[in-house]
């Protein structure tokens, strides 16, 4: 079962701030949403205008609702070099790992607030964001780290929902 949406691979990608990370990964989704990319942009920046979406060492997750969003994509973009990643109230933040969702608004909300808590929580292991560092150069070993993770994924979602049909006195099958 596939967790993780559509996800697009911008490795390694060279910019140097975080207004060209948005810029890069705008522009690379909005071909494949038909969104205009002035609208990808605006809509991370509103979102990180609500508290910064850095999540861990070296790490983010901005993510935006994207209104006539075709469906919800993914980029994961691993930048070559680290890159300040802070709201103007933060403590400086560098991060070199961006797992951006762009959420289409026909998408179940609470399905995709699951997904992004998974996500956190499977990125904040320091060997799986070792192990996309390390293949930065290699596209075929990122799906390979990504196909991981899905799994991962998925195996948290089977692992909720037999708790919560254990709970009910149901078994699994």
């Amino acid at each position: 079962m596939k967790t993780l949406p559509d996800t697009l691979i911008l490795s390694p990608l060279f910019c140097f701030s975080k207004k060209k990370l948005f810029e890069e990964i705008a522009e690379s989704a909005s071909v494949l949403l038909d969104v205009s990319c002035e609208s990808l942009i605006n809509a991370l920046n509103d979102r990180e205008a609500c508290g910064t979406t850095y999540f861990c060492s070296g790490a983010a997750m901005p993510h935006a609702l994207v209104p006539g969003a075709s469906r919800t994509l993914g980029v994961l973009a691993i930048l070559d070099t680290p890159v300040g990643f802070n709201s103007i109230d933060a403590d400086p933040q560098k991060i070199d790992v961006a797992c951006t969702f762009f959420i289409s608004d026909r998408d179940d909300c609470e399905k995709i607030t699951k997904l992004l808590e998974q996500v956190a929580a499977a990125f904040s292991n320091q060997d799986l964001l070792n192990s996309l560092r390390i293949a930065r150069n290699e596209e075929w070993k990122i799906r390979k780290v990504l196909e991981q993770a899905d799994l991962l994924l998925s195996g948290q979602d089977q692992d909720t929902d037999s708790a919560s049909h254990e709970e009910q006195g149901e078994v699994m099958p």
